[in-house]
């Protein structure tokens, strides 16, 4: 297995609450802005989607009608209903030359999270923008900026495999273990964990082994590294280590193990 298997991101869960496009188009704009002065060169020239009419506009001309745009992006019923009650999306992605070095961010209020995914959808991530360095700012400035009570830093893999049959629709849907090599991998939301936050009261009294890096955050929290390489499925010590911070994130932040979904 290679990298071009995987899909690295940053995730943050989004507590269900009501919002308004000016409220998430404030927070969408303070993330663009936080990423950015990480490092204009993996994150320049912001694209903000206005999805029903599939149509982007450059983050300095988005700006001033961020609401707005926001507000074309709200839920809508199985009959075309507007929805603002149930939420709202809000997007971009960078405007590169190779979309293997594209960045995109999203807030989907009415799934629960907040996404920061390396490449493109059809494209795997250029090894450059994957690495430990940059996820670690970019997942310490989201999450100054949307408050949660935990995030992660995770590679993610399509676990649904295309079997030719012969037959005439040609192929069957076979499952497979995120990782091959380790099969009992317990699945969640978190995937693999490459790095992981947990707020104060989430790690409090919480014990790891000395194998996996610990730091307290400016908040109090705990941020836990599996490794400060790149995240690789095919190195056992990285899956060892990556399975701990699965493991703890599951206990402590209550999300079970065998959602292995990612929305």
């Amino acid at each position: 297995m290679s990298m071009s298997d995987f899909k690295y991101s940053v995730r943050l869960p989004f507590a269900a609450r009501s919002v308004t496009p000016e409220w998430l188009g404030s927070k969408f704009l303070a993330t663009l802005d936080a990423l950015t002065q990480i490092d204009s060169h993996t994150f320049p020239n912001w694209e903000v989607g206005d999805l029903p009419a599939m149509k982007g506009y450059p983050l300095a001309a988005a700006r001033q009608r961020i609401a707005e745009i926001i507000g074309h992006n709200v839920v809508h019923d199985d009959l075309g209903r507007s929805e603002p009650e149930a939420g709202y999306t809000a997007a971009a992605h960078t405007t590169v030359g190779a979309r293997s070095r594209r960045m995109r961010f999203y807030a989907r209020t009415w799934l629960g999270d907040v996404w920061l995914d390396a490449g493109d959808e059809m494209v795997a991530p250029d090894p450059a923008i994957v690495t430990y360095p940059l996820f670690r700012a970019a997942l310490l400035a989201m999450n100054s900026i949307w408050e949660q009570q935990w995030a992660c830093a995770q590679a993610f893999r399509s676990r649904t495999l295309k079997v030719p049959t012969g037959t005439a629709r040609g192929y069957s849907l076979k499952s497979l273990p995120m990782i091959p090599a380790d099969p009992t991998f317990p699945e969640s939301i978190f995937h693999i964990p490459w790095f992981a936050y947990l707020s104060a009261p989430l790690a409090a009294g919480l014990k790891l082994p000395p194998d996996i890096k610990t730091e307290t955050t400016t908040d109090g929290g705990l941020l836990m590294t599996a490794t400060e390489e790149r995240l690789d499925p095919d190195i056992p010590e990285h899956v060892r280590h990556a399975r701990i911070l699965a493991e703890t994130l599951i206990a402590h932040t209550g999300y079970v193990s065998g959602k292995g979904a990612r929305n």
